[in-house]
């Protein structure tokens, strides 16, 4: 199949193919992709092996993030998460323990198939009642200032518009409320043939920025006090200037 050109691709037809990958993920279970997939990768940015042995393989065996924002997000019992891009719902599971009985989750991923896995997922390990919103990250379908904490793993470099996503979180969040979250960011900018078709957005790179450049865009969004908690490689980062960094920001 020859892959088509990013450069002839308007942003919904680059939206509706990330839906299309994404839902093969779901379903194609054990497939090959030009990016990382299941509870090996999962282990190696650093979900604990341990948590991973008491959870259904459904809720691990779809995950492909972009590395593991879990240490440094901070829900708190009683508050109010979303998780963009949330897939078969493995940060979900330990959003779900830090919130308690008095929190609220909600759910968004733009593939049905992810959507129908996540729910069945939550519901298997009698977790609390989780809210799942089929939707894009770009027009998420919650009132304004309604979230404590909007975080993701691997969502705006599969966006078109990284910034009407970033206005999106702006505003949902409450005042005083934060996001943290995990993205691919490059030392530098790419060279141009790395931009080239579809396939490098699927894996994260083709829609890339420097890392400056992306925390300029959150505080041109709003966000203040936007800045890298972490950085380092992994199996996502496949080319040399990519770095999968930890990102906090606040409202």
């Amino acid at each position: 199949m020859r892959l088509r050109k990013l450069e002839n691709m308007s942003g919904d037809e680059i939206k509706q193919a990330v839906k299309d990958k994404y839902s093969q993920v779901a379903l194609t279970v054990g497939a090959r992709f030009n990016f990382p997939v299941g509870r090996k990768f999962a282990e190696s940015v650093g979900y604990p092996r341990e948590v991973l042995d008491e959870l259904p393989a459904t809720m691990w065996e779809s995950f492909t993030g972009a590395g593991n924002p879990q240490p440094y997000a901070d829900p708190r019992p009683g508050e109010t998460v979303l998780d963009l891009g949330c897939g078969a719902g493995l940060d979900l599971y330990f959003y779900a323990t830090a919130v308690g009985e008095d929190g609220k989750l909600y759910g968004l991923d733009i593939c049905e198939a992810m959507i129908s896995k996540a729910r069945k997922n939550l519901e298997s390990v009698a977790s609390r009642a989780v809210e799942f919103l089929n939707a894009a990250a770009d027009a998420i379908p919650l009132p304004d200032a309604s979230v404590d904490l909007v975080t993701s793993n691997g969502i705006y470099n599969l966006s078109s518009n990284k910034d009407a996503v970033m206005r999106e979180v702006y505003r949902v969040l409450k005042p005083g409320g934060r996001t943290v979250f995990a993205e691919i960011v490059l030392k530098s900018p790419l060279p141009k043939e790395i931009r080239t078709n579809i396939d490098d957005w699927f894996r994260c790179i083709g829609g890339a920025l420097p890392e400056a450049e992306f925390l300029s865009h959150l505080q041109a969004a709003g966000f203040h006090d936007a800045r890298t908690l972490r950085k380092g490689r992994n199996a996502r980062t496949g080319h040399e200037l990519a770095l999968c960094a930890v990102i906090r920001a606040e409202k």
